[in-house]
C-alpha cells in the first residue's frame, strides 16, 4: 500500500489553521498512524517527508507483527496544549491584524478563498474595510467566498495597484503565493 498524510503534527506546531478543519476533521499524527498499520498488521518499508508539508508511505503486510504489543502513547494533553496555543497565538494576531486594518488607508485584501480566510473572519478579523478575496483558482473568480460577503478575485488585480495591503494566512503555503505576488507587484504590502 502507497500513501501519503498530511503533517498533521508540524501543521499543528506550527500553527497552520488547516490542520484541523472540515478537510482534516480528526488528528491523525504520524505517531498515531504508524500505531494503526502496526496494529492493522502493516510494516513501513519506505518513509518520504516532503518538507514539512506531507508524509509519503509504502507498507506491505506483515504477519510476524505481534499485535497485542502494539502501544500508543497517550499524547493528549501535549496535542490539546498545542492546538490551544495555536487558538490563543490566533486570538493575539488578529488583534495585530485589526490594528493593522483600522490604521491603514492602503487597499485591503485577503488571499485564500477558503478556511485561510474563513477562519480569519470567524474569530474576529475586522471585515469593513476588506475589498476583496484573492485566489488562484480561476474557478472561485467572481464568486462568492462561501459564509462570507466577500467576492473572489484574481490575483492578477494587483499588477497595476500601487497601494494595496494583503493578508496571507495560508500556513505552508504562504512563501509560494506570497513569491507569486510579488511576481505581479512588487510594491504590495504583504502582511503574513
Amino acid at each position: 500500500m502507497v500513501f501519503s498524510l498530511p503533517n498533521m503534527q508540524k501543521w499543528l506546531e506550527n500553527k497552520f489553521v488547516n490542520c484541523l478543519c472540515f478537510e482534516h476533521t480528526l488528528f491523525l499524527s504520524e505517531k498515531i498512524l504508524e500505531f494503526l498499520c502496526a496494529k492493522n498488521g502493516f510494516k513501513i518499508l519506505k518513509k518520504h517527508y516532503f518538507g514539512e508539508h506531507s508524509i509519503f508511505y509504502a507498507l506491505k503486510i506483515d504477519k510476524d507483527i505481534e499485535k497485542d504489543k502494539v502501544i500508543l502513547k497517550n499524547e493528549y494533553a501535549k496535542n490539546k496544549a498545542l492546538f490551544e496555543d495555536m487558538m490563543s497565538f490566533y486570538e493575539k494576531k488578529i488583534d495585530i491584524l485589526n490594528k493593522l486594518i483600522d490604521e491603514s488607508a492602503k487597499e485591503i485584501y485577503l488571499f485564500g478563498a477558503h478556511l485561510f480566510s474563513q477562519f480569519l473572519l470567524y474569530n474576529g478579523l475586522c471585515s469593513a474595510k476588506i475589498n476583496g478575496i484573492l485566489d488562484n483558482d480561476p474557478a472561485k473568480w467572481g464568486k462568492r467566498l462561501y459564509g462570507t460577503q466577500f467576492k473572489v478575485f484574481s490575483p492578477e488585480i494587483l499588477k497595476d495597484k500601487n497601494n494595496v495591503l494583503l493578508i496571507l494566512n495560508a500556513g505552508i503555503y504562504n512563501e509560494e503565493i506570497k513569491k507569486g505576488i510579488l511576481k505581479l507587484n512588487q510594491e504590495v504590502q504583504i502582511i503574513t
